[in-house]
């Protein structure tokens, strides 16, 4: 644009303002043209700002939940390991007066001794305990547990000992039938991988009356174990072309062996 049309552009403006504004209904009428122009932009942006400040004290709210839930759960987590730790030792006690119990009452001279080796390939085999012959552990020496017969002493060290558990194959005792005259030879039973081990008491009698829930104990023969050790309870049978058998549940929970006792002499 050419200065001359500028200016008289602006001369023009100005007159029209200065016409305008000589008198008051002028005036007004130039406000309220102003205020209807910007008054829906001024309600838009009142009810932006309102949107945004709600927006923003719903993230802060929304924060100060999340801060609660998190220290909720970092308690949780606090609450559960100290009930674990709390239940670890009340096992822990009760495996101990268990085991203090059954030493004192024993007719026997026992040593008590902890479970601390076991190897995954050998599990229901041989297990490790912490005394060895400077504790006056011996090779074939029965080793216990407050429910029944345990195993035997294997190889003796000087500090540990390694022991085969009843539920070896190799592991065999001379058991019977309590209540009954039957006497047989009682050895562990190959598990598959994940199931219990399982005993079998073979060389029964044929005729023999085998009741399920019958407790078999040792005999004492051959002076290796005592006699009426428990070793375990019928839980079926079958005959054979010869003699007979038991399947026996053992009396020990070999899966949560522990605390265990060295039988060092009996008459």
């Amino acid at each position: 644009m050419k200065p001359l049309n500028l200016i008289t552009l602006l001369l023009f403006l100005a007159g029209v303002a200065w016409a305008l504004t000589r008198s008051e209904e002028g005036v007004r009428q130039i406000q309220r043209s102003y205020y209807a122009a910007v008054g829906p932009f001024l309600k838009s942006g009142a009810a932006l700002e309102t949107k945004a400040r709600a927006f923003t004290d719903e993230v802060e709210h929304s924060q100060t939940i999340a801060a609660k839930l998190d220290a909720a759960e970092a308690e949780l987590v606090k609450l559960r390991t100290e009930a674990s730790h709390l239940r670890k030792l009340e096992e822990e006690n009760i495996q101990l007066r268990a085991a203090l119990k059954f030493q004192q009452r024993s007719p026997f001279s026992v040593i008590a001794a902890k479970l601390i080796r076991r190897k995954p390939a050998t599990w229901w085999e041989t297990i490790t305990i912490d005394r060895g012959q400077k504790h006056q552990v011996g090779v074939q020496l029965p080793v216990l547990a407050a429910e029944g017969l345990v195993g035997k002493v294997d190889r003796p060290n000087d500090e540990t000992s390694t022991v085969i558990l009843l539920t070896d194959e190799k592991c065999q005792v001379s058991a019977k039938i309590k209540g009954t005259q039957e006497v047989g030879i009682l050895s562990g039973q190959r598990a598959q991988h994940g199931d219990s081990p399982m005993l079998r008491l073979r060389y029964l009698s044929k005729e023999a009356k085998i009741k399920p829930g019958s407790t078999v104990v040792t005999t004492g023969r051959g002076g290796l174990f005592p006699a009426n050790i428990t070793l375990g309870t019928i839980v079926s049978s079958e005959v054979g072309a010869i003699d007979a058998e038991a399947l026996v549940k053992p009396a020990v929970d070999f899966a949560a062996l522990d605390t265990v006792f060295v039988l060092l002499g009996h008459q």
